[in-house]
């Protein structure tokens, strides 16, 4: 007896939640990618598709249009079933099937009306939420013999509203939740209103390149820029990928062992305006530095904004993140979409992937102008905080914290080192006066060489005093972090630490201090009244600002260093130290601003002395 397949017994629950449970932030990406696929199969030089509003009853709707192969009626009727696709391959890392109809019926339940043009004829067809069926349907219409259908031929009325059917086209129109919903204005749900270039600028960020010769066009209502209230007019769309020759710089960097390749990109601002300049040379969408993973000419994990500022200093780029883009562009074998293709899974684990998997690379790849870009994006100081990192590193080097070289490959590829007992741990140096040219012979299966002259022997070393031990450097001891002290309140912003002390980035080992911290206002306003005689009161108020900062960051310095000590006790875990280095954490320590006010106040006062010894020497 042959084995059974597995049945569905209730296909309508499954159905309906299979819908009901999928993110509507993928919509725009699975109508695209249809038209995308269809668009790259039809006739060179005329692989189009266009995005634009079509009205019903006065109200906008979102409608994807795509040249390629069409579909019949009994085509149109077998694509609009779930797990049902035209030519397409159905596999896990390939196709679903799914995506563009259930994504589409989450925010349309009021229907999807699907028109494809075949050989000339045109078919029809809407799929959308049914109350008295209460799941999803194929609507029926009603003809004038008073017959019903659900798929049919609208060949006449195409042609009457300007279609061309002298080649294969297919057209799909969003009508929202209600007949009253603008899902131009609203694709994503009704209410939840996005910025007018929404959608290109949503497919500009999903999508690092478009098929060969595919040309996507965006109607100006739905751009940046002029055209706000017309229609019929329309901007060119294109990947980042074809214009980096409008950058300033952009490189690929290969890892040859895991096969993954960094993409650093250098898009400032524009010199006369406030776009980067990647959006001067893209008209059709809103484009910014970002950092996302790239598989299969698709991003995930897309950071942007104020996401990728926060994140970029674990990447190596404590500054720059606005004018910096990196894209880590995987194998395809390294990684599976999910159900519903929102974000990658490891194969081995099926767990999620991000792109702080891959900070390592991105550090260690980094060409040497990407890091002259930081170099000149980092905010100019005068602060040498050199004496606060030694002395903060001398805390550390008491607790003998070992550094991590290495964390484990989440490649599945990647080989396993194997422990061995056998063997010495140290290699024997070969005398350079040893002669290799004599005779060669095998004794009892081993190599044996003859020479003229002394036999080869361990180099002679003068052995260390009793009790000696290695020095510092040959160590490995754990570095202490660098430390940033931030005064602008956009970078103070964008790192997360309004109202916080400070943030500590393990990965990168970079500490930044918030220079503009409560509690430094209330210590430089305790120095000032104490050393108000010392000098003029401006001098004296700067100064004891200065002193302030710099005490604050060694508080921080030191809870951060004490935090990092803990990592040799067994009884903190990974998420105990993570809590131990909390902007929350490092932000209590900062407020305990008594125990610094001596030192503050002997720096402050240094520092007032320094400025009067500059003085006389201007004069």
């Amino acid at each position: 007896m042959k084995a059974e397949p597995l049945n569905i017994n209730d296909k309508r629950f499954l159905i309906n939640r299979l819908i009901e449970q999928a993110p509507v932030s993928t919509l725009i990406r699975e109508f695209f990618k249809n038209a995308d696929e269809s668009a790259a199969l039809a006739a060179a030089g005329n692989r189009r598709i266009e995005i634009y509003p079509l009205e019903f009853g006065g109200v906008r709707k979102l409608t994807f249009w795509n040249t390629g192969p069409g579909m019949d009626g009994a085509e149109l009727k077998k694509a609009t079933d779930l797990s049902s696709s035209i030519g397409k391959d159905m596999a896990l890392d390939a196709n679903f099937g799914i995506g563009a109809k259930v994504s589409g019926l989450t925010m349309s339940k009021a229907g999807i009306r699907y028109r494809s043009c075949k050989s000339g004829s045109v078919s029809e067809v809407t799929i959308g939420y049914d109350q008295d069926e209460a799941t999803y349907v194929r609507f029926p219409v009603l003809f004038p013999d008073g017959s019903y259908d659900t798929v049919y031929d609208v060949t006449s009325a195409a042609l009457t509203e300007g279609r061309s059917t002298d080649f294969d086209w297919t057209e799909v129109v969003l009508f929202g939740e209600t007949d009253d919903h603008d899902t131009v204005a609203e694709p994503l749900g009704k209410g939840k209103v996005v910025d007018r270039s929404y959608v290109p600028s949503a497919i500009f960020r999903r999508f690092a390149s478009f098929s060969e010769g595919v040309e996507v066009r965006i109607d100006v209502a739905m751009t940046k820029g002029g055209g706000k209230d017309e229609t019929g007019k329309y901007r060119q769309l294109r990947p980042l990928a074809d214009i980096l020759d409008k950058l300033p710089h952009a490189e690929r960097v290969h890892d040859a062992n895991t096969g993954l390749t960094v993409h650093y990109i250098h898009d400032p601002k524009h010199p006369f305006s406030s776009h980067s300049l990647s959006a001067r040379a893209n008209p059709a969408t809103s484009s910014t530095t970002f950092c996302a993973v790239v598989h299969k000419g698709e991003r995930y994990d897309f950071k942007y904004s104020k996401a990728w500022s926060f994140a970029a200093p674990k990447f190596g780029i404590p500054f720059g993140s606005k004018v910096l883009t990196v894209e880590i562009e995987i194998p395809d074998a390294m990684a599976l979409p999910n159900q519903y293709r929102d974000g990658l899974m490891w194969p081995h684990d099926r767990s999620p992937m991000a792109a702080e998997d891959f900070v390592d690379y991105v550090r260690e790849l980094m060409p040497d102008w990407v890091k002259d870009v930081i170099r000149a994006e980092s905010p100019e100081s005068d602060e040498n905080l050199d004496d606060l990192q030694t002395d903060l590193q001398k805390l550390l080097d008491e607790f003998r914290v070992p550094t991590i070289v290495f964390s484990p490959s989440r490649n599945a590829a990647a080989i396993l080192m194997e422990a061995h007992d056998d063997g010495e741990d140290t290699a024997e140096r070969a005398d350079p006066d040893l002669d290799l040219a004599g005779e060669i012979d095998f004794v009892g299966g081993v190599r044996q060489t003859e020479r003229q002259g002394a036999r080869a022997k361990p180099d002679k070393v003068r052995k260390a005093p009793a009790g000696s031990k290695p020095s510092r450097a040959k160590q490995a001891l754990e570095r202490v972090p660098r430390i940033e002290i931030l005064t602008d309140s956009e970078e103070i912003a964008d790192k997360g630490l309004k109202g916080r002390a400070g943030r500590y980035y393990a990965d990168s080992q970079i500490l930044f201090v918030n220079g503009l911290y409560p509690i430094i206002e209330r210590m430089s306003a305790e120095l000032e009244q104490e050393l108000t005689a010392s000098d003029d009161p401006d001098v004296v108020r700067t100064e004891c600002l200065r002193a302030a900062r710099r005490s604050t960051a060694f508080r921080v310095g030191k809870a951060t260093c004490y935090a990092i000590s803990k990592r040799l006790s067994e009884d903190w875990s990974v998420d105990d130290l993570e809590r131990a280095t909390s902007p929350e954490s490092l932000s209590m320590a900062a407020d305990d601003y008594k125990q610094g006010l001596a030192m503050a106040k002997k720096w402050a006062r240094d520092m007032i002395k320094a400025s009067k010894v500059e003085k006389v020497d201007a004069a």
